[in-house]
């Protein structure tokens, strides 16, 4: 019953010492919130708070002149033509991919064509490993049933 007391007094005693060490650790610049979320709007409001302090220039409402009105028309016409021709340009471009791979597809079928005419006909001198494989599988298909080809011969 004695130790049984001690026990129980040395698991609080240890408990309490263990939860004033893990405070202990803590430091003041980590974020509260587990995410970091309450850090980073605080930082957000001092950023936009000091942005709100700054004096920006105030400026007076003004009438557009018709210089002013040209040379937004200008503005624009100049971007449209800037669009229009990046715009062929990268047309130009994706058809001028279009047509190298088409020609590397016809040089392809070229080759084959070659190796096809080469070769003459299906029976040639040195055939491949592929030929050779499925010859042996079209053997197996077309030869004589397994059942004519007993494991063992009858005894008569």
């Amino acid at each position: 019953m004695n130790t049984l007391i001690i026990m129980i007094v040395i698991g609080i005693i240890t408990s309490m010492f263990g939860k004033a060490k893990n405070n202990r650790g803590q430091s003041q610049n980590k974020p509260t919130s587990p995410n970091g979320i309450g850090e980073i709007r605080k930082l957000f409001q001092e950023l936009t708070d000091h942005e709100l302090s700054e004096p920006s220039p105030i400026k007076e409402p003004t009438r557009t002149s018709p210089v002013m009105v040209e040379q937004k028309k200008a503005a624009t016409q100049n971007l449209e033509k800037e669009y229009l021709q990046v715009r062929k340009e990268s047309e130009f471009s994706r058809e001028r991919a279009a047509v190298s791979r088409q020609q590397k597809e016809i040089s392809k079928e070229h080759v084959k064509k070659d190796k096809q005419e080469e070769a003459g006909t299906i029976f040639s001198e040195y055939p491949d490993a592929k030929t050779l494989v499925n010859g042996i599988v079209w053997s197996e298909i077309l030869g004589e049933p397994r059942s004519k080809k007993p494991y063992f011969a009858k005894r008569g």
